[in-house]
C-alpha cells in the first residue's frame, strides 16, 4: 500500500483556508512529539488518542485487561509489529508515517472544542492521507427568503489519486463543507468513501497471524568504528592482525531453513599484549549472493585457561556461500584484528539424515541450577556441557568425547530408531568401538542427542579421524560423518 508511506504536508490555516495552497514535500521523519508531552496515564493516552483510528474492538478489549506497564509495552510493541509492511527491519514506515501524520493533523485541524484528528477533516487526512490537490471555490452567494443575500463559505475539495486497496478504483474527490464548528464532511459523501475509511484499519495489518515479537536483522553502522574498518578491508583486502586471533565454524540447525553458525575463536594471549583484558568485542559482515550477515558482540565473561582465551559466540544464517569479513577489537579500541575468509553454510534443513558438526572435547561437566543459558549454545547437550576447544589435538592421557546432534530421524508411531556406529580410522587401520542404540519417543522436528566417550590411552601419537555412521533402522537410510583429531 504505496500510498500509506507518501509523505506530504499541506499548510493550512486554523479556521478558513486561503485560495491558494501549496502542498509541500519532505522526507520522512520519526514522530517524537508525543512522547515529549507529559500524560497522566500514557497508556490510556495511547487508547484514546494515538491509536483509536487503528485498533480494533478486540484489541482494545484485550489491551484494557492487561495488569502490568511490561505486559502493555509487550501489547503496543506486537501491535505495530503487525501493522509493519517491512519486518524484517527494525524500521516500521506504517508507524513513522502514521505519528508524522498524527501530528500534522493534531497542530492543524483545530475547530473550537473539536481538535485533531477528532476532526472529521483529521480523520480522513490520517486515514486516506493528505489529498493531490485541494481545490476551493469562490465564496457562494444565496439570497434569503426574507430578502437580501448572504454569503456562504466555499466547500473544500480534497482530490485524491485512486486507492484500489480501499476499492477507490478511480481518482476521487472529498468535499468539506464549513459549518458551526469548522469543515465537516459533506452530508452527500459517497458510501464508497465511508467504506473505505471503514476498511482502512484492517487493511494495515500486514502481519495478521505474528505471535511474537519479531527479533530485527542486525546491521552494523556504515560510519561506526567497526563499520569503516569492514569497508577498509573490502576496499583493499589487506588483512590486520593486532591481535593473535585463531578461529572455526561450527553448525547446527536453526528455525525455518537457517543455520546456526557458531563462531569459535582463541586468542593467544602470550603473543598479544592486552592488559586490560576487561572486554572484546567481536564483529564481522557475510556477503553471499543477494543477502548479508553483520554481527556484533561485545563479551566480558572471558574463560582464560593459561595463555589460551576461548571464546564463542554466534547467529543464525542462511545456507550458501559467503565472503567473510571478521574483527576483533579490545575494549579501548586500541588494538585490533581484521581477517578475511570464506564461510561455507551446510543446509542442515535437507531431507534425510543428517547432524550438525562433531563437537570433539577432552571433558564434558553436569549443568546446575546456578548456570544461566541466556541463548543459544552448541556445547550444551541437555544437562551436559563439553568444554570449547578450538583445535582438535589430545593427550593421551585425556579423554575423547564426541557430541552431536541427528535431524530429521523418520519416526513411526512416533518413535525412533537408530543404531550408531563409532569407528577412530588410524594410519595402521580401523578400530570399531561399541555401538549406541536409540528408541526413543521424539517430537517431530527436534534433534536427537548423540555421543560417546573414548579413552586415548590405547592410541600412539599421531593424526586419527573420528567416524559415525547413523543406520536409520524406519527409513533404512545410512549417514556418516567424520572429524579429523590429533594425539600428543
Amino acid at each position: 500500500m504505496k500510498y500509506l508511506l507518501k509523505i506530504k504536508e499541506i499548510k493550512m490555516t486554523k479556521f478558513v483556508r486561503i485560495p491558494f495552497l501549496t502542498v509541500i514535500f519532505f522526507s520522512l521523519l520519526v514522530f517524537t512529539s508525543s512522547a515529549d508531552k507529559p500524560k497522566k496515564d500514557k497508556y490510556e493516552e495511547w487508547l484514546k488518542e494515538e491509536v483509536k483510528l487503528l485498533i480494533s474492538a478486540e484489541e482494545e478489549e484485550e489491551f484494557k485487561s492487561l495488569k502490568s506497564d511490561e505486559e502493555k509495552e509487550n501489547f503496543i510493541e506486537l501491535f505495530w509489529a503487525k501493522r509493519d509492511p517491512s519486518p524484517g527491519t527494525k524500521e516500521n514506515e506504517f508507524k513513522e508515517e502514521w505519528y508524522k501524520r498524527l501530528d500534522y493533523v493534531n497542530k492543524n485541524f483545530i475547530y473550537g472544542h473539536i481538535k485533531g484528528w477528532h476532526s472529521d477533516m483529521g480523520k480522513v487526512y490520517m486515514l486516506l492521507g493528505p489529498p493531490a490537490q485541494i481545490k476551493v471555490d469562490a465564496p457562494i452567494k444565496r439570497e434569503s427568503p426574507t430578502g437580501g443575500s448572504q454569503l456562504e463559505a466555499p466547500p473544500q475539495i480534497w482530490i485524491y489519486q485512486p486507492m484500489p486497496e480501499l476499492g477507490l478504483n478511480e481518482p476521487f474527490q472529498v468535499v468539506f463543507r464549513q459549518y458551526q464548528f469548522g469543515y465537516e464532511l459533506d452530508n452527500m459523501t459517497p458510501q464508497k468513501i465511508h467504506r473505505a475509511m471503514e476498511i482502512f484499519p484492517k487493511k494495515v495489518v500486514f502481519n495478521p497471524d505474528l505471535k511474537d515479537i519479531p527479533k530485527y536483522k542486525f546491521t552494523l553502522e556504515e560510519n561506526s568504528f567497526e563499520g569503516k574498518l569492514i569497508n577498509q578491508l573490502i576496499s583493499s583486502g589487506e588483512e590486520v592482525r593486532n591481535i593473535s586471533l585463531e578461529w572455526k565454524p561450527l553448525f547446527s540447525r536453526a528455525q525455518e531453513g537457517s543455520t546456526y553458525v557458531t563462531f569459535l575463536f582463541e586468542v593467544d594471549l602470550k603473543k598479544t599484549n592486552l592488559p586490560k583484558l576487561e572486554e572484546l568485542v567481536f564483529f564481522g559482515r557475510a556477503e553471499g549472493e543477494e543477502r548479508r550477515e553483520d554481527f556484533y558482540k561485545s563479551l566480558t565473561s572471558l574463560n582464560k585457561k593459561g595463555d589460551k582465551l576461548i571464546i564463542h559466540f554466534g547467529q543464525p544464517f542462511l545456507p550458501g556461500e559467503y565472503e567473510l569479513y571478521l574483527g576483533v577489537r579490545d575494549k579501548g579500541k586500541e588494538k585490533y584484528s581484521l581477517l578475511k575468509s570464506n564461510l561455507s553454510v551446510p543446509d542442515l534443513w535437507k531431507e534425510g539424515l543428517n547432524t550438525s558438526t562433531l563437537i570433539l572435547s577432552p571433558s564434558v561437566v553436569n549443568l546446575t541450577k546456578s548456570d544461566k543459558i541466556e541463548e543459544f549454545d552448541p556445547f550444551i547437550f541437555g544437562q551436559y556441557k563439553a568444554v570449547p576447544r578450538l583445535e582438535n589435538k589430545f593427550k593421551s592421557s585425556e579423554s575423547l568425547n564426541v557430541l552431536f546432534q541427528i535431524y530429521d530421524a523418520q519416526l513411526v508411531n512416533g518413535e525412533a530408531s537408530l543404531v550408531i556406529e563409532y569407528f577412530i580410522v588410524a594410519p595402521e587401520g580401523t578400530y570399531r568401538l561399541n555401538a549406541q542404540e536409540i528408541v526413543q519417543k521424539v517430537e517431530p522436528g527436534k534433534a536427537i542427542m548423540g555421543g560417546t566417550e573414548v579413552p586415548l590411552s590405547p592410541l600412539k601419537s599421531g593424526n586419527y579421524t573420528f567416524k559415525i555412521k547413523i543406520v536409520d533402522r524406519n527409513a533404512k537410510k545410512v549417514f556418516e560423518k567424520t572429524a579429523d583429531f590429533q594425539v600428543e
